[in-house]
This record gives C-alpha cells, structure tokens and sequence, in this order.
C-alpha cells in the first residue's frame, strides 16, 4: 500500500520508497525496539493533548482507512521495531506473512526558513522560551506556529504520506495505523518528538534558542499588577497568545475520570459546552 502526494514546491518533495527495500536507519533515528505495547487497552489512544491531537490531525483529515484495526495491531504488540527521525517514521509491522511488513510515515518537513520565523516568535514570547530551555514543552506551543501560519500537526493530505509494503490498499492500511497510534503514546511521553519528525532535535531547538536575547522580565510585575477582576480579558499589558484548543468531544476530566456518581454527568456537559462557546466568543472564533 502506498499513498503518493506531489506538493507545487520540492521544499515538500518525497521520495519513493514503496519498497522500502534500500532504507537503512539515519544517524538521527529514536530507536524503540519492539515488540511495542500501546499503553491504552481500549478506548480512544492519546493520553495528553499532544497525543490526542495527534489522532484527531488524521481524524480530521478523513483518513479513516483500517483505523479500527490497527488500533487492534498498535495494541497487540504486532509493531516489532519503531524508528523515529526527521521526516519519516519507519516500522516493521507483523501481519499474516511470516517476515513482519516496513511501514514508513513521511511527515512534510519545515524548512529552515518556517523554523526561524516559529522560533523568533517563541523567543519572543518569554514564557515559551523559558519553558523549553527548562525541558518542558508549553502545552499550547501549538498557537506560536500557528501565529507564523504554520502547524506541528498535519492538516492537509500533503503533509503526510504512508507506505507499507503489504498488499491492502487501504487509506491508510491497518499496518499504517498502527504505527500512527504509538506514534500518538510517544508523544504523550516526549512532546519534543514532533519537533524532530518535522525536522529539529530537542537540542538544536534549545541551542538556537539560547542565541536569542531573551528578555525574561517582558511580563513585568507592573504589568501584572495593572490586572484585575475587571480588565483581566480585555487587557493588552501582557502580549499573550491566545489559543483555542480542539474541543473534546466531552470533557477532559470525564475521560479521564469517569462519570461521577450521582446525576451530575449531564450538569459537567452543559458546563464544559457554555465555557467552550464563551471561550470562542472572546477568542472572536464564533
């Protein structure tokens, strides 16, 4: 199975490796020997945000395909071996053939000039610069590129491309599938992985973050203190990204937790739906 896209810039180009036969791992590969285990035993895949757009990025694509089933694959340790490196995600995948199938997910790379444009707005941005050059990935890092009119996840089908080297045709195969899912753990656990797939390392990032002058005190206590009850939403003291993240289709804490006992399931519904639709009122989204 094997989807090709021909973007209108060679900055997207791909290469044919339907066969995978001449792959060799790059210098830069994560290597996960397998076999892998997702961590979700049922249910939806993807942990934290990070994971759960990840899914969503291929849901909203209508990449539907063997979706179902390779979760079935992503959980029963069929993914033998996962190598993680710029632009590509190479697997082999144990199916109904004695010798396991190579799976590779090409993810568009960012080119150097999208990176330095994301990376002079996270600089800055104090606070996200801060966070990364502290270890931690902001957990709405997501709005800085999108402020530069770019993503971390794929949002159209040019973005991304499957290739397995089994028979099915499906868009993508089970096999495919799979692989997309761990891919989902992995980044519950690292976030940083996807800057790597779309073409830089932790280090590289926080190297070329450490060469910009980043003015830590921008959000001064001054400003802070010109806050109140009143002028919290409306203030432009403090220069902040304002994001509106994926709404779930129930919230978060439900998913995680449970239903709580009693009757007031529906009550957490309605609440979640009015602070949802008063976030995109103020974020000028409805």
């Amino acid at each position: 199975m094997s989807w090709y896209y021909y973007p209108d810039d060679d900055d997207y180009g791909y290469e044919d490796t339907s066969t995978l036969s001449d792959y060799s791992t790059p210098s830069d590969a994560i290597i996960i020997n397998g076999p892998v285990y997702a961590e979700s035993k049922r249910g939806d895949i993807g942990r934290e945000w990070w994971g759960q757009q990840w899914v969503m990025a291929m849901e909203n694509l209508g990449l539907d395909g063997r979706l179902g089933r390779g979760k079935r694959y992503a959980r029963n340790g069929s993914v033998r071996r996962l190598e993680i490196s710029k632009g590509m995600v190479y697997a082999e995948v144990q199916g109904s053939q004695k010798n396991p199938y190579r799976v590779a997910i090409h993810l568009r790379l960012l080119n150097d000039k999208s990176w330095d444009s994301a990376l002079e707005m996270l600089a800055e941005q104090a606070i996200y610069a801060a966070k990364l050059l502290a270890g931690e990935m902001p957990g709405d890092i997501e709005a800085v590129f999108q402020h530069v009119d770019l993503s971390l996840f794929p949002q159209k089908k040019r973005d991304i491309q499957f290739v397995c080297s089994c028979p099915d045709w499906g868009d993508p195969c089970k096999h495919a599938a799979a692989v997309y899912y761990l891919i989902a753990e992995q980044l519950d656990v690292d976030p940083f992985i996807l800057f790597h797939i779309r073409g830089r390392q932790r280090d590289e990032i926080l190297k070329i973050l450490r060469g910009y002058d980043i003015d830590e005190s921008s959000v001064t206590e001054a400003q802070i203190e010109s806050l109140s009850v009143e002028n919290f939403w409306t203030s432009h003291e403090i220069p902040l990204i304002r994001q509106m993240p994926t709404r779930l289709s129930e919230p978060l804490s439900l998913k995680q937790l449970g239903n709580p006992p009693g009757m007031i399931t529906d009550d957490f519904h309605d609440i979640y739906a009015t602070v949802s639709q008063a976030a995109q009122r103020w974020l000028g989204l409805d």
